[in-house]
């Protein structure tokens, strides 16, 4: 897989510059066909063969790169082929409308490796490493006991514990029984992965994400989580609402060492968007190794 490191972060830069060309202009539908025409044509140049496993585009009747295409390096037999979780841009909303946190992002793990389902949504649970180092938590949990695990893992009381829900109207009941707790909430309007990472990140403040979220997402987070060393556990969403009582966790969605790369559309705790110069664009990239646990920040100038 290491040779293709710097390639992956190619790929979601590609697609960022292309999708930045739409910030703002309230068009999702040709902001998502033009990232997900350029992520997939920068595949295409790739060293491997790269079988999409869960990716966007169904769910939203919208352009993607689906479960089951194949890109790369077709025409070579011995091409090396690995499992792909795709997002041209996470967040068409945000970057329509000029919204903050979309994404171009990008996983990468052995044949055979990641997860997929034909389910569009799952409910997630996801912490970081100070926390997975200390303490196991269980998806299934009563929240009360949930938050106290927590509480006893960081040292801090309810008050101080920041618990990421997406704003949306599923979640009036988990929002009210977080309050009724005491804990602080962050309420985010799309983007769950960017939180999902941010719980692996000390400055973030940011100490649980839970609630109901895509499953390209739920695979594309878990990928990241594992090469920062935290934890997640999931369950399907069925279509008509209900939760399956499987608990997946980390190990289940990704199932071998794994990559990440994710490059800032629009700016956004993790990632700065895509700027203009006179030089041409300039992007802000991330790029994550499970093998070794390392992070490597990109800020590109590219000529115009």
């Amino acid at each position: 897989m290491k040779h293709i490191n710097l390639d992956m972060v190619r790929v979601t830069e590609a697609a960022a510059i292309s999708a930045s060309a739409w910030v703002g202009s309230g068009d999702k539908k040709a902001a998502d066909q033009a990232a997900t025409d350029a992520m997939r044509k920068r595949l295409d140049t790739m060293d491997f063969k790269g079988r999409v496993v869960i990716g966007e585009g169904i769910k939203d009747e919208s352009p993607g790169l689906f479960a089951g295409e194949v890109v790369g390096d077709l025409g070579n037999p011995s091409a090396k082929v690995y499992d792909l979780a795709v997002d041209p841009i996470e967040g068409t909303r945000p970057t329509a409308h000029s919204g903050p946190e979309a994404l171009s992002v990008l996983a990468v793990a052995e044949k055979d490796a990641l997860f997929s389902t034909a389910e569009f949504y799952m409910n997630k649970l996801a912490y970081g490493p100070e926390i997975a180092a200390k303490t196991k938590l269980s998806i299934t949990d009563p929240l009360s006991r949930t938050v106290d695990l927590v509480s006893k893992a960081t040292g801090k009381d309810r008050g101080r514990i920041l618990v990421c829900v997406l704003d949306r109207p599923r979640h009036e009941k988990l929002i009210a029984e977080l309050r009724s707790l005491g804990v602080r909430i962050k309420l985010i309007q799309d983007c769950d992965v960017s939180a999902a990472i941010a719980t692996c990140q000390e400055e973030s403040g940011i100490d649980l994400l839970v609630g109901i979220g895509g499953s390209p997402e739920a695979v594309l987070a878990a990928c990241a989580i594992k090469c920062l060393k935290g934890d997640m556990q999931t369950q399907i969403v069925r279509k008509d609402g209900g939760t399956e009582p499987r608990v997946y966790e980390l190990h289940d969605l990704v199932r071998s060492e794994c990559a990440f790369a994710a490059t800032g559309i629009t700016d956004g705790s993790l990632l700065r968007g895509v700027r203009y110069t006179t030089r041409g664009p300039v992007t802000h990239s991330v790029f994550m190794r499970s093998t070794s646990g390392t992070v490597r920040w990109f800020t590109v100038y590219h000529g115009n």
